[in-house]
């Protein structure tokens, strides 16, 4: 007999609802308040201007700013070689390029930039009297020799189609490349563009970001301590004074130490909030559980658009889904609405396409993505040859490259953190109603790293984070095979329109355009994602907490951690 699916899944939330505990919820923001919808706030405003206090007889209390984050996402500070990044790194290092408050490209380490009429050829005029934490001189020289570090190191892509690179003079630089590269300024401003100490980068070696003694950038904080999937603290900057201009801050941080806390159960996050140990939570409660928050002065919630997709992903090459229509049967299965409406309270997105709402290469896909429809899922499965077992798990009879009687049962790894439990949970009983049998796995972020990087990988629960078209390249173009490309997409005529979007088109709107259709093909011909939900952006906080401004899309970049405040 089969039970109802909202039975089921009220009966979950209700499970871990009580298993967890009642958690602390937010409240608004002096300027921004939750609405309990995943309708995204307007544009943040710069902050007004703010300026690091003067020293005087009686130092002042020490500012110390203590935040929360669910687990360790960036398994290094070698930021030339990270797979992921957090919010330290943000912290500790500084790119030539800014996205500012209403998300144009603004000066960094690069006061400004000029471009040729064809637009192979970028001259960037770098900032001047900017130094290391360790000490040592930014420069063209250093730029020079970060660019080269970059075209071999683990995001090479930035500066993938650079053919010549010129010291013009000590703080100018010129970089061309083999065709218009509208991608570049996008790049360069992330977080994996951070430019590290030349210096103290070759005199550490391979141990380079391992420790704090070993890890140098030009930002407004300095690596102290840190403890693995534990706590990092971070200590400001005393000779900072080069905060992007638009930023309104002069001088070093507000903020004297910043200690940020891994804490994977939801419980103790919000309990550690309560009691007044954390100030800030990057990932906030439950979504039922923010009203609490909401209308107490003691907190405020802050919402926002957020660039991530939640994802079901399936190795293309593993028997069991090899075949497309299997695939396709799990995006049949799963019914977005309903997690929407009762692991998340509506907040967020339903997404059955790649990328987020608001990028140009999402318009009119929708129309080709599989959406709930469970029975459509039971007929694909037997299309490909797959009977019901009298278990209610699905059993071989004719599939391509299956051993007829082998059983559809899968390892289904996901995140070691309470939400990614829920969802696995949730998602497991919705493939159970198809038949087919997932088994969870969870595991810390860097096992799970190191897992997509084996060739074990059969279906997984996962998000990305990332705001431009060019995630489907990285998750799928076949250059990036056996990773990032872990579930082994490999199609040339997909790569090759992958690579004139990006490299041979000289504007952004042209390239959105051309998106659109490599979208499309790429969940017609391959479906390697089934799509669940686009997140919120939600931070929970403090009151004690002051001039705290996420940036629209970007989140906590390293100006946000340069004008926060915190009172004593």
């Amino acid at each position: 007999m089969k039970t109802h699916w909202k039975t089921l899944i009220f009966l979950l939330v209700i499970v871990a609802l009580v298993a967890t505990g009642c958690k602390a919820q937010p409240t608004a923001a002096p300027t921004q308040e939750a609405q309990g919808s995943e309708s995204a706030q307007q544009p943040t405003q710069p902050p007004a201007p703010t300026k690091a206090p003067e020293a005087t007889e009686a130092p002042a209390p020490e500012k110390v700013l203590v935040v929360a984050a669910a687990n360790q996402s960036g398994e290094s500070f070698d930021i030339l070689n990270v797979s992921q990044t957090m919010e330290p790194h943000f912290m500790v290092y500084e790119q030539l390029v800014t996205i500012d408050y209403d998300y144009n490209f603004g000066p960094g380490l690069a006061t400004s930039w000029d471009i040729s009429d064809d637009g192979t050829v970028w001259t960037f005029h770098l900032r001047k009297g900017v130094k290391f934490h360790d000490g040592s001189d930014f420069n063209a020289k250093v730029v020079e020799w970060w660019v080269n570090k970059m075209k071999t190191g683990a995001n090479d892509y930035v500066f993938e189609p650079l053919t010549d690179l010129k010291v013009i003079d000590d703080y100018t630089i010129e970089m061309t490349f083999n065709g218009p590269y509208p991608n570049l300024l996008f790049n360069i401003a992330s977080s994996f563009a951070g430019i590290p100490s030349m210096e103290l980068y070759e005199k550490c070696g391979e141990a380079y970001g391992a420790t704090p003694e070993c890890t140098a950038g030009t930002g407004p904080f300095i690596l102290k301590e840190w403890v693995q999937n534990d706590h990092l603290t971070l200590v400001k900057n005393p000779d900072y004074n080069w905060a992007p201009e638009w930023t309104n801050h002069e001088g070093p941080a507000n903020v004297d130490k910043i200690v940020y806390r891994i804490i994977p159960e939801d419980a103790t996050r919000t309990i550690e909030l309560q009691a007044g140990n954390v100030q800030l939570l990057i990932d906030p409660p439950l979504p039922q559980e923010l009203s609490q928050y909401q209308n107490n002065p003691d907190y405020f919630v802050i919402t926002g658009p957020d660039p991530s997709v939640q994802f079901i992903g399936m190795n293309v090459n593993f028997p069991l889904f090899a075949d497309l229509r299997t695939r396709q049967a799990v995006g049949y299965a799963i019914d977005r609405d309903l997690i929407l409406e009762t692991v998340y309270q509506g907040i967020g997105n339903v997404r059955t396409t790649y990328l987020p709402a608001e990028l140009g290469g999402d318009k009119g896909v929708a129309d080709v993505a599989p959406s709930y429809d469970p029975e459509k899922a039971k007929a694909l499965l037997a299309e490909v040859g797959w009977e019901m077992g009298d278990d209610g798990i699905l059993v071989a009879k004719n599939v391509e490259g299956v051993d007829p009687g082998t059983k559809f049962e899968v390892t289904y790894w996901t995140y070691q953190q309470d939400e990614y439990k829920r969802l696995a949970e949730v998602t497991q009983k919705m493939l159970a109603d198809i038949g087919i049998k997932a088994n969870i796995q969870l595991m810390d972020n860097a096992t799970y790293s190191d897992a997509l990087h084996s060739d074990k990988t059969q279906m997984i629960l996962r998000y990305y984070q990332w705001d431009n078209n060019d995630i489907l390249e990285w998750f799928h173009h076949s250059k990036y095979l056996p990773y990032p490309n872990y579930l082994g997409v490999s199609d040339p005529e997909f790569d090759a329109m992958l690579d004139d979007a990006n490299y041979q088109t000289p504007t952004w709107a042209e390239r959105d355009a051309k998106y659109i259709p490599i979208h499309k093909y790429l969940i017609e011909k391959w479906y390697p994602w089934a799509p669940i939900r686009q997140r919120a952006k939600v931070f929970v906080g403090r009151s004690t907490v002051k001039n705290f401004h996420p940036i629209p899309l970007k989140g906590l970049y390293t100006a946000v951690w340069t004008t926060i405040d915190v009172e004593p």
